[in-house]
């Protein structure tokens, strides 16, 4: 996650009012993206190629809430930027940044697929699982490198820790802005020659993924230009104080990006909203069953 580098306020910590918004943020975001994954695995009709990358998404997410967060708090009320090299150091800010940016990668993988579901859509109809296998690996392989430049920017050189952030958002939302430019041009100018069936489905996907990408952007764009005015030099007029407010509010928008998009899910996708709330109803079933034996029990 980029923050301010290279000043004395980025290393101060959060504030306690802050700090208990994104303690709590960071649990629902949690709790929510593990049910999520819960749901896609009890429910194996929910498990196919259109839904792959999504839940690999979801899986990135969850580990944002369950590693990436605790590990930010650590690290920002611990580490000094430019403090020296040290491997522990290293692994906790790798550790940080390495499932934010698979995150963020899905996105940009999201829209490929998509750009690909519409340009060719006989040829993508006929892909095997193994290609979105071999996609999934090359996105947790790509969140490596700048999670790993990161890391080492933010111990030696603070400055470029804001680069890496700048170059991997601009990739991503260059990747997702043309993307869907294309498949709205597309579908604008020819009728997709496939049954009718198969083209709402497929389109109402694409538009489901589209909602996903335009809220987790939102969230996105504060941190972007937050990074470039910080390289710019247009934030160092402000009072410390200031400046960790900012930052503190730029993490709370930027972790609540994820959390919506099971929402969405739920609002969107029939199958999985129907999945979702079995799941309920049968964790709500076994509950009352464990109560009544523990009561007969009891007696």
């Amino acid at each position: 996650m980029p923050n301010e580098t290279g000043s004395s306020s980025s290393s101060q910590p959060f504030r306690s009012n802050w700090l208990t918004v994104f303690v709590v943020e960071l649990a629902v975001r949690s709790i929510i993206n593990g049910f999520t994954i819960l749901t896609f695995a009890r429910n194996r009709h929910l498990r196919k190629r259109a839904t792959y990358l999504i839940i690999n998404l979801t899986i990135a997410d969850f580990f944002v809430g369950t590693v990436a967060g605790p590990m930010h708090i650590y690290h920002y009320m611990t580490f000094e930027p430019g403090s020296g090299f040290g491997w522990g150091r290293f692994i906790v800010i790798f550790l940080d940044n390495v499932f934010t940016g698979c995150s963020l990668l899905n996105l940009a993988m999201l829209s490929l697929e998509r750009l690909h579901a519409t340009l060719f859509p006989f040829r993508h109809s006929s892909m095997l699982d193994w290609v979105y296998f071999k996609a999934v690996v090359c996105i947790w392989f790509l969140a490596v490198i700048p999670a790993s430049a990161c890391a080492a920017f933010f111990l030696i050189a603070p400055q470029g820790f804001n680069y890496v952030w700048v170059s991997l958002i601009i990739a991503v939302l260059f990747t997702v802005i043309v993307s869907y430019v294309i498949i709205a041009l597309t579908v604008k100018r020819k009728a997709p020659p496939y049954s009718s069936g198969a083209v709402s489905s497929d389109r109402k996907l694409t538009v489901t993924l589209l909602v996903v990408i335009v809220l987790s952007t939102l969230a996105i764009l504060p941190v972007f230009f937050n990074v470039v005015l910080n390289i710019s030099t247009r934030l160092r007029g402000l009072s410390a104080e200031a400046k960790v407010n900012i930052r503190d509010l730029i993490n709370v928008f930027f972790y609540a990006n994820s959390f919506v998009n099971p929402l969405v899910y739920a609002l969107r996708m029939k199958e999985f909203r129907k999945a979702a709330r079995v799941s309920c109803s049968s964790s709500n079933t076994a509950s009352r069953s464990q109560i009544i034996e523990m009561n007969q029990m009891n007696r």
